[in-house]
């Protein structure tokens, strides 16, 4: 650039080149409503070579003292702004400015990159080394580059990115890249990046990237839909992580924009302290795959889902969240939460709405639910909660439980809760219900003597039935007995007694010696055999539910 003299600059270039030094505002805009958008009624006297920019960035210009930089409004860069594998030490500062290409900063090292209200076709950073604020607010662009890159803080709000249009497959390649819009893989930003209300068309990549401070995506509207290729989420981060929390929640306009995302979001593997927040988050797949894929997400601060509208399957699989998860109120097709570790509240009331859920082998201190927001299917196998909300009497809890395929843990689990804060009777009528379910899936000889123990005893769950019975049984034979007396074995035996007889005949491990002296025939004989069966029936299904007792933890 060194050949660049100053008689060859144009007006507009020649103030420029003055204003450098002192990084001076060079505005030419005609009023307020005079945006990048009439960029083609303006008159060439505002257009800047893209080369004096460079030249000045690179050392080519006037001598530069420490507040210099290029700071221009309303001006057209005409050709490449190419500053890649450069270090250029001044900061930059476009402001409704129009350029008809990118501004290219691969590789370089530089100050603080400002882009307000400008139009341009493309950024591309990647792996640049940015020691300040890279801000584009307001703009329009093709797409963002900024692959491996490092910076400090950014802001991309108000925005709308689109990306180009994909290339056409190639049949012998094995993969197809993205239409990516932004390109973030394995990012650095050592503060906050800042991406409110803005739109993109085009894949939001942030695979491995570090945010050291806040991810904000509030109001950020993102599409990625290629229906010719194989699906890819519209935002993927896996692997991401973030040092003070991620939040995707409703924009900062007057419109208050939903975070919504076409085409699903991954952030598997991710890594977030300070909570990932996503309330009412409009999150749709519409080739029927994964809405939000969260398997192996570490959380530290809680995950709020509230609110959120999911069209597609929303996955915590093997999660772990320190502090509470909210989905109250969320209307979602498919959760599965199996594996998860909520180390606080899992909330599931208020008008959450989901087809299928899935909590097998997950854990959490709370359950909080209502009986309106219970799935159509569910799926409890291993759950582990501390504590569930609300505990009513278990005839209300029992139908959550019978929406799943019987399994003995989760029918243990809520017994275990109603015992651990002293209602013992309620945790027996959930014990009692376990069984009943075993027993329908039970061959004919299980249900059988199922159904005589249930009968008898409860299960030994209700063992006054047995004393029921034992009285209905002893009223019958004493009644009997005593208008149809059995003749004596033999002389000196008591003196027969219709309900010690009775008793005798009933009670296995006792005897009164009425049974021995008498001789029953015909159907005294058979009443007394059948008193006999009922009574060792009785004393084994009792002592059958005694124990089942005994050896439960």
């Amino acid at each position: 650039m060194s050949s660049l003299e100053i008689s060859t600059l144009t007006s507009t270039e020649e103030r420029l080149w003055h204003a450098f030094p002192t990084g001076a505002l060079v505005d030419l805009r005609s009023g307020p409503d005079d945006g990048p958008d009439k960029a083609t009624s303006w008159p060439r006297t505002r257009d800047v070579r893209a080369e004096v920019i460079a030249a000045l960035l690179n050392g080519s210009g006037p001598d530069a003292g420490g507040g210099a930089g290029v700071k221009l409004a309303g001006v057209r860069v005409v050709g490449r702004l190419a500053l890649a594998h450069t270090h250029v030490p001044y900061a930059l500062d476009f402001e409704r400015c129009f350029f008809d290409d990118d501004l290219d900063l691969a590789e370089a090292e530089t100050r603080s990159v400002r882009l307000r209200g400008c139009y341009l076709t493309g950024l591309e950073a990647s792996r640049a080394e940015i020691r300040g604020e890279l801000q584009v607010e307001g703009c329009r662009l093709g797409g963002i580059g900024l692959y491996a890159a490092r910076v400090f803080e950014i802001e991309i709000s108000g925005t709308t990115i689109t990306a180009p249009p994909p290339e056409p497959p190639d049949p012998d390649a094995d993969w197809t890249p993205p239409r990516a819009a932004v390109y973030g893989d394995l990012l650095v930003v050592d503060t906050a990046m800042y991406c409110h209300d803005v739109v993109v068309d085009g894949q939001f990549r942030l695979p491995g990237a570090r945010i050291g401070g806040y991810l904000h995506l509030d109001g950020a509207q993102i599409t990625h839909e290629e229906p010719d290729r194989p699906p890819t989420p519209a935002l993927l981060a896996q692997g991401l992580r973030v040092d003070t929390g991620m939040f995707a929640r409703r924009g900062n306009t007057r419109a208050e924009n939903r975070f919504t995302v076409i085409g699903g979001v991954d952030l598997s593997g991710a890594t977030i302290k300070g909570g990932l927040m996503l309330p009412d988050a409009d999150l749709v797949d519409d080739r029927g795959g994964t809405a939000l894929r969260a398997d192996h997400i570490s959380v530290e601060g809680g995950v709020n889902l509230s609110g959120v509208t999911a069209s597609g399957a929303v996955r915590l699989d093997s999660a772990r969240v320190v502090g509470p998860l909210m989905l109250s109120g969320a209307r979602l097709g498919t959760l599965d939460a199996s594996g998860a570790r909520v180390e606080g509240a899992m909330v599931c009331n208020e008008g959450f709405n989901v087809h299928s859920l899935d909590l097998r082998r997950a854990r959490t201190a709370t359950f909080e639910d209502d009986a309106a927001s219970w799935p159509v299917k569910l799926r409890l196998d291993g759950f582990v909660y501390d504590e569930l909300m609300p505990l009513p009497a278990a005839g209300t809890r029992l139908p959550w439980l019978a929406r799943d395929a019987y399994q003995p843990q989760p029918y243990e689990q809520l017994a275990a809760r109603y015992r651990a804060v002293g209602r013992d009777g309620e945790s027996r009528r959930v014990l009692l219900a376990q069984q009943r379910q075993r027993r329908k899936a039970a061959g004919v000889p299980a249900k059988v003597w199922g159904l005589l123990q249930d009968a008898t005893v409860g299960y030994g769950y209700r063992p006054w039935l047995a004393g029921l019975w034992l009285l209905g049984l002893l009223a019958a034979g004493s009644v009997y007995f005593a208008s149809h007396h059995p003749a004596p074995l033999g002389t000196g035996g008591p003196h027969f007694n219709a309900v010690a007889y009775t008793l005798d005949l009933l009670v296995p491990v006792v005897s009164l010696g009425q049974s021995g002296a008498w001789n029953p025939s015909g159907s005294s004989q058979v009443l007394a055999y059948a008193l006999i069966i009922s009574g060792w029936t009785l004393a084994t299904t009792l002592f059958a539910g005694v124990t089942r007792i005994l050896v439960r933890p």
